[in-house]
Parts: C-alpha cells; structure tokens; sequence
C-alpha cells in the first residue's frame, strides 16, 4: 500500500441502535468527495445485502462458498466479510492478499462491527495492518438515550482495551466519537470524559422513517455533518503529519 488511508470502526456494546445506519450513510456521504471501502464485518451482513452481496470474503476463503462479496458504486467500494459462520478462521496470508486488493487506490474505510468484540474484529484489524502497515484505529462508538447510554458509558473503556489486546502487534486504538442516535430530546452535553480524555458526543436525532421504512428504503437520511468534519479534520491531520514526517533531514 502506498496510498494514505484513515481507517474508521464503529462499534456498539448493543445491537440495535443503529451502528449500521449510521455507517451506511457515512460512508455514502464520504464517498461524495474520496473513495471510500465500506467493509461489513456484522454477521448480520446488513449492508452487504442491500448491495447484493449474498456471500462474505471469508466464507469464499474458508467454506468455498460461491458468490459476489465485493461491489463497486461510484467511489463506493463495499466488501462483505461474512453472511453466515465460518468453520473456522481463514489463513492469514490468504485473507490479506484478498483483503490488499479491495484495499487498492482507497482513501476512507469504514467498518461495521457486530456489537462488542469478537475474533473477526481482530481478524480484520490485524489483516487490515498487515496490508496497509498501520496500527491506528479511529474507534466511533454508536448508542441511543437511556439505558444504552448509560451500558455503553460504562464499557466504552473496556471495548477499547480488548481491541488493543486482541491482535499481536502494538497497536493504537482511540475513540474519536461517541454518536447518540435517535435523539428526541437533545442531551445537554458535548463532551464526555473517558480515561483522562474528553470525547466529542455527536447527536444524531430521531427520525421515524428510517426506524420503520429500514436506511437502505428511506427518503429521508441522517445529518451527519459533525461525523464527516470529525472524519475529515482526522485525515487533514494525519496527511500533515505524514508531510511532517518526511520533511524532516534524517
């Protein structure tokens, strides 16, 4: 990989709080102005359907399944990694070769997690490093209000953590954002603290249509333009600092 790319995951600690919503529009709107991987990694394999994509790169690779797991829609790229469970992991060699190539000429990966941590999440991070050669990790984690704001306020640390000790490099993991979707009233709050640090809280409100019509069906889509600056000001000051870097007289 010569091409600088951000890599951005979005987690939740639960499922249905509209992480995959919130992941599709994201890197639709991205893809207006960079060429974006939109990878799904959810079991669900939610996005990757609505893009025809009945099968995932490591069911091709472990199980010999037949069918499409990568499309391309404009700057769009989307890769399914699985739609039903392995047998088993697939080697590690394979999956990166496989996984460098969707990876080609891409400036913005989005990743779709299923809820909390699980072992094809440090498959794909360590994949994912192996072919680019970076370790950074820009977690954005996903809830709604009420109880699943408060669950996720408390693990929001630990999920983190498990990531940093799920693969066997040293890596760097930090949390961008926390999104509360489908917000009715608005939280008088736009920073939390989270191990010493103040993370930016990105609000996101509630929009009927979308939670009964499905994201992929709606007329109607999310204003994330907090999300994208956030994204944005992310690569403007990784780029800089890559210049920096090179600048310097060894």
């Amino acid at each position: 990989m010569t091409n600088r790319i951000e890599k951005f995951s979005l987690f939740s600690i639960k499922g249905g709080v509209g992480k995959s919503t919130i992941a599709y529009f994201l890197a639709k709107k991205l893809s207006e102005k960079y060429k974006v991987l939109l990878v799904d990694r959810d079991y669900t394999n939610t996005i990757g359907r609505i893009f025809g994509l009945k099968t995932g790169l490591i069911n091709v690779l472990v199980d010999k399944v037949e069918g499409k797991y990568l499309v391309q829609e404009g700057n769009l790229r989307v890769l399914t990694l699985l739609s039903i469970l392995p047998t088993k992991l697939p080697d590690m060699k394979e999956f990166v070769e496989m996984y460098s190539n969707a990876l080609k000429d891409i400036e913005v990966v989005i990743t779709d997690n299923p809820p909390g941590m699980d072992e094809i999440t440090a498959l794909e991070t360590e994949g994912y490093h192996i072919a680019t050669g970076d370790s950074s990790c820009n977690a954005i984690f996903v809830t709604t209000p009420g109880l699943a704001f408060d669950i996720t306020l408390s693990h929001l640390s630990d999920t983190c953590e498990s990531l940093l000790n799920s693969v066997s490099y040293p890596s760097n993991a930090s949390i961008k954002a926390l999104v509360v979707n489908m917000v009715r009233t608005r939280l008088e709050m736009d920073r939390i603290p989270v191990n010493g640090k103040e993370i930016k809280v990105i609000q996101i409100p509630f929009i009927k249509e979308l939670l009964f019509n499905g994201f992929a069906n709606s007329s109607v889509t999310p204003d994330l333009t907090e999300l994208v600056r956030l994204v944005e000001d992310k690569m403007v000051e990784a780029r800089r600092t890559e210049s920096f870097e090179t600048t310097i007289p060894q």
